[in-house]
């Protein structure tokens, strides 16, 4: 998912938690905001730019 083999087996490994895990850069460079759009997540900025009438 764009990270090298040694990243993501020293991320799969380690004991901080979940919600420290998700700034990490590798974790923010697999789990990329086009990757979230294809696995069908909303954006939340862009329905509150449409609700504010920006888009």
């Amino acid at each position: 998912m764009g990270i090298n083999l040694k990243a993501a087996i020293q991320h799969a490994v380690s004991s901080k938690s979940y919600w420290r895990m998700a700034r990490t850069p590798a974790v923010q460079m697999a789990l990329n905001n086009q990757w979230l759009k294809e696995q069908g997540l909303l954006s939340i900025k862009e329905l509150w730019c449409k609700a504010q009438g920006y888009a």
